[in-house]
C-alpha cells in the first residue's frame, strides 16, 4: 500500500464532497485514492472536515485563460485549509484529468 498524500495541514480532517455532479465524483475518487478520508454527506460528532468547494474562473475576453479552482473550507469555522487552481489547457480536459492535476495541486508547496 502506498504512503498517504495527505497535506500535512489536512490530516485528521474529513473531506466532504457532497455533489454527485460528474467533477464531484471524480474529486472524491481521486481524493480517495490518494489517501484523504472523504465522505458524502454531513455527520454530526464526527472528526473536522473540510467541505470541497470547485468552480471554474476565466477573466472576460477571448483571450483568456481558464482556470479550475478548488477551496477546502472548515466546517466549524469556515477557515479555508486547501486551495488549488490549475490553468485548464488541452490536457486537461477530462475530469479525471481535472480532479488529478488539482488534488496534486493541493499538496503543492506555495509560492
Amino acid at each position: 500500500c502506498g504512503s498517504s498524500r495527505v497535506p500535512p495541514t489536512l490530516r485528521g480532517y474529513d473531506i466532504l464532497v457532497p455533489g454527485q455532479d460528474s467533477q464531484s465524483v471524480e474529486l472524491a475518487r481521486v481524493m480517495r485514492e490518494l489517501g484523504y478520508h472523504v465522505r458524502g454527506n454531513v455527520k454530526g460528532g464526527s472528526r473536522p472536515t473540510a467541505a470541497l468547494v470547485h468552480f471554474l474562473f476565466a477573466e472576460p475576453g477571448p483571450d483568456q485563460s481558464t482556470w479550475f479552482n478548488l477551496r477546502l473550507a472548515d466546517t466549524r469555522s469556515g477557515a479555508i485549509v486547501g486551495v488549488a487552481s490549475v490553468q485548464l489547457d488541452s490536457l486537461l480536459t477530462t475530469h479525471h484529468a481535472r480532479a488529478v492535476a488539482a488534488v496534486n495541486a493541493i499538496a503543492a508547496p506555495g509560492p
